[in-house]
């Protein structure tokens, strides 16, 4: 039986308090299978059993956190703003021994094993000293009135004017009674005018309150990753603007976002996934754009067709007008900047699709020293995608970015490697299995599985069947 108390959470909807078990990580950990699938992020307990079949990067890999604390995974991925409040739905409760302020909540014990969570509000960050704009506005309003009040009684009890029967002092009396109040309102405006103004030219502590020095943050900041169009829950179409068979079998599409002024936000190495209706049945593939977050307006997706490839053949069937459904970014990969000192990269054919995406914001960012070494194998010249922007890349960035071509039908007088990546090439091309290296994977099924036996046999160390993001060997 599995024991429990209560506990007060913000839930779906947005409630301002729900009662939820807490739990110990021993029985979080029996849910673990597909149809029964628990996790621990940040504390809290998520039942995402119902979710599963819907997340964008597929059941596998929330199966291999199931009934286990992925907070390290969940943040290593990387989701969108609001992802948070989707999670909500899920929450069944709170993990044993967690930390029961999260994120902008805060808790206080009411009682044994009862935490309530109450929202922080502006009230309760205004701080205790801050002056009452009522109570000063009173105050003013009162002194102006009290001034006024006096200077009215004078002229009543004739202290400003001797003798109510004098006609000249009487038309006197009546102008100084205007007169007095004109003063009356110009008071009380000038009371509420002085309050504001000094409301206005109050810029906050003085600068000798604070210290004469502040130790410099060694927070490593973040990438920036714009937020953009694109929705990894729910599809949206975009429209085909352009179609261009670059060589026998590869083409390039180009899709409108809504706006010209529009951005991806795609997250580097990540991928979109389309929608098509093909012989009365839906299917889905993933693909990787080859523009990035600076390319506004537009996706751009280089694709190989088969002649019995369902998306390849139905995307090209389109005419210039027509829509497809897109929904993403998807997948385990999200580069940034330092996450280690060197990478060497595999590719296979249209795998160079994620590669490309990586050594594109490498190339083009002159803070990135990251060294990259891409080995590229193709069946013959004419398959080698990209390989003007390949050569230009590695021309400008100098010393950063290597590549090396391999072909299975060489023509003659070809420079490059010959056949099939193996062992030799990877030790003398790639960088050596040390801490700090990383080797980043895609093509063919065969190349990968290869190429990632290879470099365990080189000392790489391996990884699951699905890619993690700080995995030594990731496949995309």
């Amino acid at each position: 039986m599995v024991e429990t108390s209560e506990y007060k959470e913000p839930k779906a909807g947005w409630k301002n308090e729900v009662e939820v078990k807490t739990y110990a990580l021993k029985d979080v950990n029996k849910h673990n299978s597909k149809g029964d699938l628990w996790i621990v992020i940040h504390g809290h307990v998520y039942d995402i059993s119902d979710y599963a079949r819907d997340h964008p990067g597929g059941v596998e890999p929330l199966t291999e956190v199931g009934g286990q604390d992925a907070t390290s995974a969940y943040e290593d991925v990387g989701h969108s703003e609001d992802a948070r409040d989707i999670m909500q739905s899920y929450l069944v409760g709170v993990l044993e021994g967690a930390s029961a302020i999260n994120s902008g909540e805060e808790a206080s014990k009411t009682e044994a094993n009862i935490v309530k969570i109450v929202r922080r509000t502006v009230a309760s960050t205004t701080p205790s000293n801050a002056p009452n704009t009522m109570l000063s506005t009173a105050q003013y309003s009162l002194i102006a009135l009290g001034l006024s009040g006096t200077l009215w009684a004078a002229a009543k009890s004739h202290v400003l004017y001797a003798s109510s029967e004098d006609s000249h002092r009487s038309q006197s009396g009546g102008l100084v009674q205007v007169a007095l109040a004109s003063l009356s309102i110009c008071g009380v405006a000038g009371a509420f005018g002085l309050h504001y103004f000094q409301k206005a030219s109050s810029f906050g502590p003085e600068y000798s309150s604070f210290p004469s020095s502040v130790r410099s943050s060694s927070a490593r900041i973040r990438d920036f990753h714009p937020r953009g169009i694109l929705n990894p829950s729910q599809y949206n179409k975009y429209r085909l603007s352009k179609k261009t068979e670059l060589s026998p079998g590869i083409f390039k599409f180009v899709f409108d976002l809504p706006s010209r002024y529009d951005v991806l936000g795609l997250p580097i190495g990540q991928h979109v996934a389309i929608r098509a209706p093909v012989d009365e049945q839906t299917i889905v593939r993933s693909y990787t754009p080859v523009s990035n977050n600076r390319d506004l307006g537009r996706l751009e997706l280089l694709i190989r067709v088969y002649p019995d490839g369902q998306m390849g053949n139905y995307l090209r069937s389109l005419n210039i007008g027509q829509t497809v459904d897109i929904r993403g970014p998807k997948g385990a990969m999200r580069y940034c900047k330092g996450m280690c000192n060197a990478i060497g990269m595999v590719g296979g054919g249209t795998g160079i699709t994620p590669l490309f995406q990586v050594i594109r914001a490498i190339c083009e960012d002159d803070t990135d020293s990251t060294q990259v070494t891409l080995i590229y194998g193709n069946r013959s010249e004419s398959d080698i995608l990209l390989r003007n922007r390949l050569d230009h890349y590695s021309k400008v960035a100098g010393h950063k970015f290597k590549v090396h071509y391999t072909l299975d039908q060489p023509p003659s007088g070809w420079k490059g490697e010959i056949g099939h990546v193996n062992q030799r090439l990877l030790k003398d091309l790639l960088p050596s299995p040390e801490k700090g290296n990383r080797v980043f994977l895609c093509g063919p099924p065969g190349m990968v599985n290869a190429t990632k036996r290879n470099l365990v046999e080189l000392g790489f160390e391996n990884s699951g069947s699905v890619s993690k993001i700080h995995d030594q060997i990731f496949c995309f």
